[in-house]
């Protein structure tokens, strides 16, 4: 266990971590696509106008990076 800054984090934290912002990722992925499909069948322009910052944020969290803690506790791991 870590203890960096008064918070101590563990390997498993650091994994979570990950899973949670991917899974994020995942559901606002499909609700994205659902919501430019259905806007740009009915209204092209508002729905590209709401459904590309979905995208943007799904892959935000898709490719989030570690946080440097969690780097560091890792690189110290191994």
């Amino acid at each position: 266990m870590q203890n960096i800054g008064g918070i101590a984090m563990k390997k498993d934290d650091c994994v979570n971590e990950k899973w949670s912002s991917r899974t994020v990722g995942l559901i606002v992925l499909p609700l994205a696509m659902a919501l430019g499909f259905i806007g740009f069948l009915i209204l092209p322009v508002v729905g590209i106008f709401f459904a590309v910052p979905l995208f943007i944020l799904s892959f935000f969290f898709l490719a989030a990076p570690e946080s440097k803690v969690c780097r560091l506790i890792l690189r110290k791991g191994s």
